[in-house]
């Protein structure tokens, strides 16, 4: 089986950065690997260093073996430490764990994740706390098979926000069930774009937040022993 990963994101309007900080990971050990997404705000303002620093502590965390949960834990308490409580971080954290053969889904953020699995769609969206807002703040943990087919979505609060303004919603399962029923073979990538596309649709083309999708796909396919990386990073010419 191969893991397929697309991450599309833009920064609210008139930003030029977004907050949204988003990691891919290996295991240690060839024992998977990990995404975290850290979307963090400081006295309720947006944050990059918040993000960043959350994202990096837990990656570095999980990539000397600790627990996804009890890096979550550590770093949470940190951050509050840090911030003396003023600043949070809505995260995700999604392992492919290798070891026990198992998805691994952290969430602390009220928002859902998506997982299509045997033709059917679930969300986690019970309950959960943002970290660094107090201390000892536990993860949301949901755990399911590593499976061909299964495809898993996270996106940050400005995906979730689109429309709202203007009276619509962005419904993200039928956004993904009409990529399926149209072409099985779509990429992670493409179906990664295409939840970021309708978002930018529903504010019309003004986001009003950050906005970050992430989509794992698990196929039955093998490609070699070769893993690949591709990014693509928009910059500003320095000559105009």
């Amino acid at each position: 089986m191969e893991i397929r990963i697309g991450v599309s994101k833009t920064a609210r309007c008139s930003s030029d950065d977004s907050a949204d900080t988003i990691d891919i990971i290996e295991r240690p050990a060839g024992g998977g690997y990990s995404v975290v997404l850290s979307d963090g705000s400081v006295n309720g303002q947006d944050s990059k260093v918040v993000s960043f620093m959350t994202a990096n502590k837990i990656s570095a965390l999980i990539s000397e073996g600790v627990r996804d949960s009890t890096a979550i834990r550590a770093t949470s308490d940190q951050l509050y430490t840090t911030y003396n409580g003023s600043a949070q971080a809505l995260l995700y954290v999604i392992s492919v764990d290798l070891v026990t053969d198992t998805i691994v889904i952290s969430r602390n953020n009220p928002y859902p994740i998506y997982c299509y699995q045997r033709g059917k769609f679930i969300d986690w969206s019970n309950d959960s706390q943002p970290i660094g807002s107090s201390k000892h703040i536990q993860p949301s943990i949901s755990e399911i098979a590593i499976e061909a087919g299964t495809i898993i979505v996270m996106v940050t609060d400005g995906v979730f926000k689109a429309g709202q303004e203007y009276g619509t919603e962005i419904d993200i399962p039928m956004l993904v069930q009409s990529m399926i029923d149209d072409d099985n073979a779509t990429s992670a990538q493409e179906i990664s774009d295409f939840i970021l596309n309708q978002a930018l649709l529903l504010d019309e083309a003004k986001p009003k937040n950050d906005m970050c999708v992430m989509v794992m796909r698990i196929l039955d396919e093998n490609s070699g022993c070769i893993r690949k990386f591709t990014y693509l990073l928009p910059i500003d010419d320095p000559l105009q």
